[in-house]
């Protein structure tokens, strides 16, 4: 019987495993004010993050996962975990000015028990002064939908994602883009979908579903990795629509 229920514990670890994503402390000095803070990186993932849900959003772990945005508990910079530490030293000065202004409900000693939509919102600014490219703003702006969705602002939720609208709607008419329509298509789509524009979200999938996508900057096998991925995405999509209708 022992024996039993350790095959099975080990069976049941195996499994979740499969699909588990990790995170490890560790410690990092913030860029502006140089106060020594502990922060969570990335430990383990897999493929399967690219099969969540988030994927009707265009959006990744993790991008979905409150530990991805450091913000320094001192002087509250933030940004996304990959950025903290490589910041230009010509923009300290103007960070810092821009970071006297900024404030919080109250202290906090743990920068994931700082909201995450607050740690977006400062982000937003930061990055502004950082400077980052239109593909950069729609993906954040997708981010800050989600997030402020998982608190029930549908508001705020909506504003972001049509921002994201509008940049993508953008990239669309970019020539920096060309071959890259089929997923700008669908990235509307999605926002069109979660803004409650369905039968809109479906004609941008149709159009996306018509075309191949191509990026002069990736080698031509993941160029084909990444057309395939959306193509099955965009199947997916109709059906998840049509599953939604249902209920």
């Amino acid at each position: 019987m022992k024996r039993t229920l350790i095959i099975f514990g080990v069976i049941l670890s195996l499994t979740f495993n499969i699909s588990a994503t990790t995170w490890f402390p560790a410690q990092h000095k913030c860029p502006v004010c140089k106060k020594k803070n502990i922060y969570q990186e990335i430990g383990s993932y897999g493929s399967y993050i690219y099969s969540w849900p988030s994927k009707y959003q265009y959006i990744y772990w993790p991008l979905t996962d409150l530990p991805s945005v450091y913000s320094c508990i001192n002087c509250h910079f933030s940004s996304y975990l990959w950025d903290f530490d490589n910041i230009p030293k010509n923009k300290i000065d103007t960070l810092k000015k821009f970071l006297t202004q900024t404030k919080l409900d109250k202290k906090y000693k743990d920068y994931l028990d700082i909201p995450m939509t607050r740690r977006l919102e400062i982000a937003e600014s930061v990055y502004k002064i950082l400077g980052r490219d239109t593909q950069f703003w729609c993906e954040f702006y997708r981010v800050i939908g989600y997030h402020y969705d998982q608190v029930k602002d549908s508001i705020k939720a909506k504003e972001a994602r049509l921002k994201a609208i509008d940049l993508a709607r953008f990239i669309l008419l970019d020539s920096m883009y060309i071959g890259q329509e089929k997923e700008n298509l669908y990235i509307i789509a999605a926002m069109n979908n979660f803004t409650g524009h369905k039968d809109s979200a479906l004609i941008y999938l149709d159009k996306a579903s018509s075309l191949t996508y191509s990026n002069l900057k990736w080698e031509k096998k993941d160029v084909d990795n990444h057309d395939e991925y959306l193509t099955d995405l965009i199947k997916q999509y109709k059906e998840f629509i049509s599953k939604k209708d249902e209920e």
